[in-house]
């Protein structure tokens, strides 16, 4: 159960996160709102699935999230992003899940509150796709992560789907447990702007 909750809160994600790239997609798809502004922390989403024991799904997300987002279409190489996570804020629907997600042997929020994700280059891909590379922090460690972002169906944002190796940020779980649950976290980030801050 600990085991579980642990590899359900890694996620990037992170970054990760890691969902925070997400804000930048799609040039040419008036889906995101040029100028810099604050991601909109209601309608945004930051999520994340691990496989346990091999045959199941926990799924979990992070509520409490802040980010900045300066983007040009007509120059998407001059665009940027910076999302933060707070470990403390994940929700697997299991309360003792959480908790064990925010020991020391998984994402040891008390050490490390944080989930971190800055990109470091953006490139458009083609008129609805933005490629989004940058440096996502987990549990203390930086680790480069890039990933495609795409407009949210409907419009109004953008998103990303990326997997991480939660092994590469040291929430290896414990001895046992730590055993039953996925090394691979699948991650889905949704970014919708709250408004223009300059």
């Amino acid at each position: 159960m600990r085991s579980t909750t642990a590899l359900s809160a890694l996620s990037l994600l992170t970054y990760a996160v890691l969902s925070l790239p997400a804000a930048l997609a799609g040039p040419a798809t008036g889906s995101a709102r040029a100028g810099a502004w604050t991601l909109d922390p209601v309608r945004s989403h930051v999520g994340f699935t691990v496989a346990k024991l091999g045959f199941s799904d926990v799924d979990g997300e992070f509520h409490d999230f802040s980010g900045d987002v300066r983007y040009d279409p007509a120059r998407p190489q001059n665009s940027s992003i910076r999302w933060r996570v707070r470990v403390a804020s994940v929700k697997t629907g299991a309360p003792n899940r959480d908790s064990s997600l925010q020991a020391p042997e998984y994402l040891d929020a008390a050490r490390y509150p944080d989930l971190a994700f800055e990109s470091r280059r953006v490139t458009a891909l083609d008129d609805t796709r933005l490629e989004v590379a940058g440096n996502i922090t987990i549990r203390g460690r930086t680790r480069p992560l890039t990933i495609i972002a795409t407009p949210v169906a409907g419009g109004g944002g953008f998103e990303t789907r990326f997997e991480i190796d939660r092994y590469d940020f040291g929430v290896a779980g414990g001895r046992v447990m730590g055993r039953l649950i996925g090394r691979t976290v699948r991650v889905h980030l949704i970014a919708r702007s709250l408004g223009e801050t300059t």
